[in-house]
C-alpha cells in the first residue's frame, strides 16, 4: 500500500513538473518578436478544436512579403487535452509538434521554435 501512495505521488509531481515546464503565451511570443515575426490574428475553428478547451492561442509570421513561414500554437488547459488533440490531428496538420500543453504546427522552422522553447 506504502508503495502504491509514493507510486502516486510521484505521478502527481511529474504532472506537475511538466505542466510548468511549458512555457506561457507571453514568454512564447517574446521568442517569436525576438526571431522576426509578427503576430496575425486566426480563425481558432480553423484549428478545429470546438471540443477541446484551450486556454490561449496564436498566430505568427515571418516574411509576410516573399516566402512566408506561419506558425499556430495552441495552449490547452490540460496535458492530456493537448495529447488527444496531437495524436488526433496529426495527420491533419503540417509538421505538428506537441510539447506539454503547447502544440503548434505550420512552418517547421516556426514549429521548432515554439518546441524548442520548452526544452
Amino acid at each position: 500500500m506504502k508503495k502504491k501512495v509514493v507510486f502516486v505521488a510521484l505521478l502527481i509531481c511529474a504532472a506537475f513538473v511538466l505542466a510548468a515546464c511549458t512555457p506561457d503565451g507571453g514568454e512564447l511570443r517574446e521568442e517569436f518578436k525576438g526571431a522576426g515575426y509578427e503576430f496575425q490574428p486566426f480563425d481558432i475553428t480553423e484549428a478545429h478544436v470546438e471540443e477541446y478547451e484551450v486556454s490561449d492561442y496564436f498566430s505568427a509570421i515571418k516574411g509576410a512579403n516573399s516566402r512566408p513561414k506561419a506558425v499556430y500554437v495552441l495552449f490547452f488547459s490540460t496535458l492530456g487535452e493537448a495529447r488527444r488533440y496531437a495524436e488526433e490531428h496529426s495527420a491533419d496538420m503540417p509538421n505538428l509538434a506537441r510539447s506539454g500543453r503547447l502544440v503548434a504546427f505550420g512552418d517547421r522552422e516556426a514549429v521548432d521554435i515554439a518546441v524548442g522553447a520548452n526544452k
